[in-house]
């Protein structure tokens, strides 16, 4: 959504996500009684941020409307943000499948367990290659250290166990490249959840075409992210 400016008669809003983050109180002017004075000092705070606004739409007439409401405080962090949880497990496995006996994907790279190659690391896949049920859950876990890291990394707001996970699932899809750069974790880090999760719905395409399985994915990180039944998805 952005950021913006938004006036009422007794203050000024610098505004993101449907809530103001700063306001700006006025006074009368001591000077002249037809003019009123802006303090700034909030301004400097905001653009002091790492995230600072590079453009913004300033409203010129002042409105008799509702004053906004402040960014509702983060939920408190809670424990299992450092590794997935069984729920995004149970998301990550499903719409990767699992195969334990080596397979040339569509490119020709060879693919054994929950989407594991050589690229990831140990264990190298090769023809002929086979492993167990364990095995390949065991592989997964160690793949998904990468991003569980990653996700860590770029987030700056707190998570709990449903939030980090659904975002872990949803970076070992993408990549994390991809989500370090996406909208989704703009507006996470602004406080945004509503917003953030809003923005799952909008990764369904490949090639041009939206997936119905990609759309089932991320109807289900969404759910998950919102701590709501993912499982009417996968099922």
């Amino acid at each position: 959504m952005g950021t913006w400016i938004k006036e009422t008669s007794k203050a000024i809003y610098l505004m993101e996500g449907g809530y103001w983050i700063s306001r700006l109180t006025k006074y009368p002017s001591k000077t002249n009684p037809d003019e009123q004075v802006l303090n700034i000092q909030a301004v400097r705070s905001w653009f002091m941020r790492e995230d600072y606004p590079q453009a913004m739409t300033v409203a010129l007439k002042a409105t008799e409307e509702p004053n906004p409401k402040p960014t509702p405080p983060a939920p408190p962090p809670s424990s299992g943000t450092d590794h997935i949880n069984d729920a995004g497990l149970a998301i990550i496995k499903h719409f990767e499948g699992r195969e334990l006996q080596a397979y040339q994907d569509s490119v020709g790279i060879w693919t054994i367990g929950y989407g594991h190659t050589s690229a990831a690391g140990d264990p190298q896949v090769r023809a002929g290659m086979t492993i167990s049920e364990q095995e390949a859950e065991d592989i997964l876990k160690t793949d998904l250290e990468l991003f569980e890291t990653g996700v860590r990394d770029r987030v700056q707001v707190p998570l709990n166990s449903d939030q980090f996970s659904a975002l872990v699932s949803f970076s070992f899809n993408v990549g994390l490249g991809a989500f370090g750069n996406s909208t989704l974790l703009r507006k996470l880090n602004a406080g945004d959840y509503a917003g953030a999760a809003d923005e799952f719905t909008r990764w369904v395409k490949a090639g041009g075409a939206t997936l119905p399985g990609l759309v089932r994915r991320r109807d289900a990180e969404r759910a998950l992210f919102l701590s709501q039944d993912y499982q009417q998805f996968i099922h």
